[in-house]
């Protein structure tokens, strides 16, 4: 029987009269939310912080015992954005009409994933809403905080790399032309070194409009071709080529899968719906593709979780094995939750320990690149000093 929900005008006066001290609480600063905002330009959806926000305010409002309509008038009133208020207002005149939250998520496009409307879903059904709108608050946590640390580590190499293309560009369109001009002046006869600096110089133009049209081009086709099976496929077998880099990727993405199990074993998914979820959700071509065959394994062989993860290397096998356990104890909640957490630990260390190896890596990089310019312009000079002294 479908739920109806009551409006109690005594709460609203409650609220009304509390919802400066309540949405307090919820409001950050404008320096906090500078630093904490995602840009994303031309979006007609949610990013994941903004669903974070508005997910973690809902279930603690829910979960304080407010109703469901009035907690949707507090987070409208409180979100200063457009979209998410016009959004957040469409729902809770959706309920007011009769229909359920999931129902509503579902009409609003591709703002909201089938994984979040199958969890609210899920939520209704087994009076747990508030518990899942936490735990969907979490894992967007999770996708932020994901974000991030790939932006932590990758950013400190693209500004170390983006400033030594700029100081060689700079040595060799004017500082090595006006050594040049000094050496063919002297008539002598130049080091090998030095002659093939000073034809690179000469192309410098040239070579500096081939690296702007290979970032350009690349960058175009990342935004055209993302979702292509053949570019994510291409992409991710081209991470897991790379020492360093590969371990750290594959945590990150094997702790979102035990929290999205975590989340839909505790709501007790199947199986074979909480593997259609969870490989919609992950976003990694190599963990999609594993879980497309093991969903066939369980379902059309019969085989046990444990088993089909086990005959793909993508899965660890102390992943496996605690799946295993948590099979044989009827547990499944408990172990991804430990497993999520391990995992979230490794991946700060990791992270840290990458980020102390790139800097000092990088900054030798960028010095032998200055280095063999100067050493390749000073050459001549030496000779000609030694040849002086003579």
């Amino acid at each position: 029987m479908r739920e109806i929900f009551k409006i109690d005008i005594s709460e609203i006066e409650k609220y009304q009269k509390n919802a400066p001290e309540k949405r307090t609480a919820f409001r950050l600063t404008s320096v906090e939310k500078l630093f904490s905002r995602e840009i994303k330009l031309f979006s007609s959806s949610f990013n994941a912080k903004q669903k974070e926000a508005f997910y973690s305010e809902l279930g603690l409002l829910l979960s304080t015992g407010v109703d469901l309509k009035i907690a949707l008038d507090i987070i409208e009133e409180d979100n200063k954005n457009d979209l998410l208020k016009k959004t957040v207002a469409s729902i809770k005149q959706d309920i007011i009409g009769g229909k359920r939250v999931y129902e509503s998520l579902q009409g609003r496009g591709s703002s909201f994933t089938n994984y979040e409307i199958q969890s609210v879903k899920i939520g209704e059904e087994t009076g747990r809403l508030a518990a899942v709108c936490h735990e969907l608050g979490s894992y967007f946590n999770s996708v932020v905080k994901l974000k991030r640390q790939i932006m932590g580590v990758a950013t400190y190499p693209i500004v170390v790399i983006f400033l030594a293309v700029c100081v060689v560009y700079f040595m060799l369109s004017f500082v090595v032309p006006v050594f040049s001009d000094i050496f063919i002046q002297t008539g002598r006869k130049l080091p090998a070194l030095t002659i093939f600096l000073i034809n690179v110089s000469a192309y410098s133009n040239i070579i500096m409009m081939c690296i702007l049209s290979v970032c350009f081009t690349g960058y175009f086709v990342h935004k055209s071709q993302s979702k292509r099976e053949w570019y994510r496929k291409f992409t991710s077998g081209l991470v897991l080529r790379i020492p360093i880099v590969r371990d750290l990727v594959r945590k990150i993405y094997l702790a979102r899968f035990c929290q999205s199990m975590k989340m839909l074993s505790g709501a007790k998914v199947i199986v074979n719906e909480s593997l259609d979820l969870v490989a919609n959700m992950i976003g990694y071509y190599p963990i999609e593709v594993a879980l497309a065959d093991v969903k066939n394994q369980v379902v059309f062989q019969g085989k046990l979780l444990n088993e089909s993860l086990s005959k793909h290397a993508i899965f660890p096998k102390k992943l496996v094995s605690l799946i295993k356990l948590s099979e044989e104890v009827n547990k499944p909640e408990v172990i991804y939750e430990r497993l999520f957490n391990q995992y979230s630990a490794e991946i700060d260390h990791q992270q840290a320990i990458i980020g102390k190896l790139i800097e000092p890596l990088f900054i030798v990089i960028l010095g032998i690149f200055v280095g063999f310019i100067l050493v390749a312009m000073y050459m001549p000079m030496f000779e000609l000093s030694s040849t002086s002294f003579n």
